[in-house]
């Protein structure tokens, strides 16, 4: 195994710099949010979901379901502590269902 100089990076971490310094790491955080969502809730509870965003760490998700909407809400902290286990970082705060 070759041994690197102090001043070089992996390659994983020159992408996560590169990212960061892009301003880019919210927005691909809000995708693989919003990814994880889906698949956590699988197609028949998506087909009363009309709209899915992330923005200031928080994932706002617009159901058309008063029913839905209610149950879904005690399952919030559940929701959070998946996507942040998914994504690996406490980065998801709350959940807004409107």
């Amino acid at each position: 195994m070759m041994k690197r100089k102090d001043n070089q990076l992996s390659l994983g971490d020159a992408i996560k710099h590169m990212i960061s310094d892009l301003g880019m790491e919210d927005k691909i955080l809000s995708v693989q949010i919003e990814e994880i969502f889906v698949e956590m809730m699988g197609a028949y509870i998506m087909k009363y979901v009309e709209s899915i965003s992330v923005q200031k760490q928080v994932l706002f998700i617009r159901i058309n379901s008063p029913e839905l909407r209610n149950e879904l809400q005690y399952g919030k902290s559940k929701i959070i502590a998946h996507i942040n286990e998914e994504i690996g970082k406490e980065y998801l705060k709350d959940v807004k269902f409107n």
